[in-house]
């Protein structure tokens, strides 16, 4: 009999066994079916949607949240929750090292509780807000390359089972994969975002250009070809103002050929490649001045010696925004460029003597205005590992301030070391 008995528990015992490594595979089956199904999407939102909701089916839970680092703030962010009163939790903030969440983020460690009201670290507030109560929870951090990003909780199984060793692991599993995804949503979306801001950026130059184009060598051209007909009278009826009318179409080509010229230098300044930024920007000066009677000072010496072709394109098209920027939108008529290095800084200013502005609120209408000017400026300061300054003042004019950082020298060699 006690034979039989042990059999049976044994039998019974190997059932259970059996059942719960099917339970174990179906989860990491349907854990690498959701894992599969994450490569397609990209949308940062859609990809967390589907994470949380995926853990929550896997884990056979009633409710969950995925919350967010957010290093600006140190805080973490609910992101997406379901189940409960979920919506009121959405975009919610705590500490990174409040609640069992921060516990678990700062730690990088999962846990599970199985009376959260109890646990001191259990944050009463969170299902007040929601109108949950959370009986039995299990969390796991997010890490992405030895780097927290956040944390998944999963919340009361649907059987009213407790969460045990095997749900631990197999959300700690859930959250590597997830981690993952997340990532390369987000470079996705910074991808798409730089994009967006490159197309904008090419769109503006193109109005620009049509624009330059439309009122400078376009009426040129439209008066000389007006100017043609008029010559063909006046060689019929008044041959001797001929050389007069030559003389005038001459100065109008010449100055439709300038400012065709002015436009290709200003497109992609040739100089600037093979001979530096000192020779680029003096012919620059030279242009500006022939073209609208600008005059630029030029006090530039320190850029006679070379720097990095990168560093030299982003600090010419500073400079060029900054006096295009003086040129069209300030009245100005004088403008000083210099350029002081000092051991291990060179630092470029631009001046000008026109109407000024107000800084914080051209930047605060970005979005309004779609100008880009002064955020090219800053991206570009940022190719170079440069600071950039704007100094302005409605009726006080402008200062652009660029400081590089310069490498010291290598030591010299020691040839009897």
């Amino acid at each position: 009999m006690d034979k039989t008995h042990r059999t049976e528990s044994s039998l019974k015992e190997l059932r259970a066994q059996i059942t719960h490594l099917e339970q174990r595979i179906a989860a990491l089956e349907a854990l690498q079916e959701v894992t599969r199904s994450f490569s397609s999407k990209l949308e940062l939102k859609r990809v967390l949607e589907l994470i949380l909701s995926s853990a929550i089916d896997v884990m056979q839970a009633s409710a969950g949240s995925l919350l967010l680092h957010d290093p600006a703030t140190k805080e973490l962010v609910f992101q997406v929750v379901q189940g409960g009163g979920g919506k009121a939790l959405r975009n919610k903030r705590i500490r990174s090292d409040e609640g069992i969440a921060g516990w678990v983020f700062t730690r990088r460690r999962p846990v599970i509780v199985h009376d959260a009201r109890s646990d001191p670290r259990f944050l009463n507030r969170i299902d007040a807000a929601s109108k949950f109560h959370t009986a039995d929870m299990v969390a796991a951090p997010m890490i992405y390359k030895a780097k927290p990003i956040g944390v998944i909780e999963i919340l009361n199984k649907q059987s009213g089972e407790q969460f045990n060793d095997d749900d631990e692991d197999l959300l700690m599993a859930f959250a590597a994969q997830s981690a993952i995804v997340i990532e390369n949503a987000r470079l996705y979306q910074q991808v798409i975002t730089e994009r967006d801001r490159l197309l904008a950026a090419e769109e503006q130059i193109r109005r620009e250009l049509a624009r330059e184009l439309h009122d400078g060598p376009s009426q040129i051209l439209a008066a000389i070809i007006m100017s043609l007909k008029f010559l063909k009278e006046v060689m019929r009826r008044q041959p001797e103002r001929v050389p007069e009318e030559l003389a005038e179409l001459e100065q109008l080509s010449t100055r439709a050929l300038l400012q065709v010229r002015n436009m290709l230098f200003d497109l992609r300044p040739v100089l600037l490649e093979t001979h530096g930024l000192y020779a680029a920007l003096q012919v620059y000066g030279e242009r500006q001045f022939v073209a609208d009677g600008l005059k630029i000072h030029l006090d530039i010496d320190a850029l006679k010696t070379r720097l990095a072709p990168k560093t030299e394109a982003a600090v010419f098209a500073i400079i060029q925004e900054a006096i295009g920027n003086a040129r069209k939108h300030a009245d100005a008529n004088h403008i000083w460029v210099s350029a002081k290095a000092s051991s291990n800084a060179l630092t470029i200013s631009v001046r000008d003597d026109g109407r000024g502005f107000d800084l914080g609120q051209v930047e605060a209408s970005y979005a309004q205005r779609g100008n880009l000017g002064l955020l090219t400026m800053k991206e570009r300061t940022e190719i170079c590992a440069g600071k950039l300054t704007i100094d302005s003042q409605p009726g006080k004019g402008t200062t652009v301030t660029l400081t590089l950082p310069i490498k010291p020298p290598p030591p010299p060699a020691d040839l009897f070391g």
